[in-house]
């Protein structure tokens, strides 16, 4: 009898540890999701491996916290450890809601993303969490360096480094870049147009993934943008290459800063890697390669354009760098040349379009240019936040959000600012800026003609 007693004490005390054990489920953090907004990038989806396998959770029990700030949970679902859907996944992936502190400080200072990002998963005060005939009070998960693997929309580039001839000192610079290649385009044997995008001073670095999200670039592979793009064979697309300088676009080779008055560092590295790029990749229609760029990269599409005249099929600086007072008048005539739309905000403080862009255009003008245009906006207000007012110098936010659809017009007179798509004219008829982009196409050189009976 007392042995049984004791059997029934010891498988009672079993018990107890058991169910003090099954009140708290441990998780694992594996991945994040990011995305990037008009102003800023934010976490958007955290995933997790809990210590079993867990299905149909009720997002409201669930309490996130992302570096310090309260998350809602709007989704949950049996995933792979990369967050796509999977109904026999052993992961569960936790869509968020848009957090308003947007950002929600994923980098720690230019082109550099946060060694220290914690991200915690847990119970809402007082819920439970049943599984079968468990109920588990707490959640186990905390992870300190979650930042340290994520997916996002730069998954779809391919990555690489380009190393060649600097410009104004002996040596070498090496660029990293990051290039969408849709197979629906890549293997139709087909021409296809090229979209060059060179980011802002504080995208600079080795980690192109800052460059991709931390302006929202990845818009440009997005449907809605891609759309207003053909190929010689009439399909939607085309190829997108984001490139990046270690440090800034507007750096000279004595380490000081350029505003035209000297040229960049990068200048001919960043040619090189262009010819580079196009020449790997033979499909590439060279009478339509477009190339833009924000604030610094603003300033290398000016400088480009005006050190390889002709090259580019059409180029859209935006909130451009380059001061009007260091470009010459027969700069000024061969740019007059060139098929040039131009984006900025008035209020911009950081550039100010007084003495960088609304100079040029008005001389540009004056030299006869036909086919340059200039949206201006009144100041930038939010597309995903609408009724935010952001800074000035985002003017960006309306090319991604493809809000560019009208320009000023075509006068040395005085700029009208408008919120309304940026003027009061439609260049060439297009709807937007990309349409119009599609549009311009090099006119090729004629073909040498055979001389005294020379075969070619």
């Amino acid at each position: 009898m007392k042995k049984i007693i004791l059997f029934a004490a010891t498988l009672a005390a079993s018990a107890a540890v058991f169910s003090a054990h099954a009140q708290t489920l441990k998780m694992e953090t594996q991945v994040l999701g990011v995305t990037t907004y008009e102003a800023s990038t934010a976490v958007n989806l955290v995933v997790v491996k809990p210590e079993i396998k867990l299905a149909n959770i009720d997002p409201s029990v669930l309490a996130v916290n992302t570096n310090g700030t309260e998350r809602e949970v709007v989704s949950v679902y049996p995933s792979d450890a990369r967050g796509a859907f999977n109904p026999e996944g052993e992961y569960l992936a936790l869509g968020l809601a848009k957090a308003s502190g947007r950002g929600l400080g994923l980098t720690k200072g230019a082109g550099v993303w946060k060694d220290d990002y914690t991200i915690s998963v847990g119970l809402k005060k007082g819920k439970v969490l049943k599984v079968g005939k468990q109920k588990f009070t707490d959640i186990e998960c905390v992870a300190d360096k979650a930042l340290k693997d994520f997916v996002s929309e730069a998954d779809y580039f391919n990555k690489g480094s380009f190393t060649g001839k600097a410009t104004g000192k002996v040596g070498d610079e090496t660029l990293t870049y990051a290039a969408y290649e849709p197979w629906s385009l890549k293997g139709d044997g087909k021409a296809n147009p090229l979209v060059i995008w060179l980011h802002g001073g504080g995208e600079g670095g080795i980690d192109v993934s800052i460059t991709l999200l931390g302006n929202e670039v990845v818009s440009l592979i997005r449907p809605q943008i891609q759309s207003h793009f053909t190929t010689e064979g009439g399909a939607d697309g085309a190829y997108v290459l984001s490139i990046q300088c270690p440090q800034a676009w507007m750096r000279t080779a004595n380490g000081t800063s350029t505003r035209g008055n000297y040229p960049s560092l990068y200048a001919d590295v960043l040619k090189s890697c262009i010819d580079n790029y196009v020449a790997q990749n033979p499909d590439v229609d060279r009478n339509r390669i477009y190339l833009g760029g924000c604030s610094n990269g603003g300033f290398m599409t000016v400088h480009m354009l005006i050190r390889h005249p002709k090259f580019f099929a059409a180029a859209f600086p935006t909130c451009e760098a380059y001061a009007d007072q260091n470009i010459s008048d027969n700069e000024i005539n061969a740019l007059a040349e060139e098929n040039i739309w131009i984006v900025q905000s008035y209020d911009d403080t950081t550039v100010d379009p007084k003495t960088h862009c609304i100079p040029m255009f008005q001389r540009l003008m004056k030299a006869g240019a036909k086919n340059v245009w200039m949206s201006m906006f009144e100041n930038v207000q939010g597309i995903d936040n609408p009724g935010q007012k952001l800074l000035g110098h985002f003017s960006w936010c309306y090319l991604f959000n493809d809000a560019v659809t009208m320009s000023q017009e075509q006068t040395d007179g005085d700029v009208k600012p408008s919120n309304n798509g940026g003027g009061s004219v439609a260049p060439q008829g297009h709807a937007n800026i990309f349409e119009w982009m599609n549009a311009q196409v090099l006119t090729a050189p004629e073909a040498p003609q055979p001389q005294n009976g020379q075969r070619r």
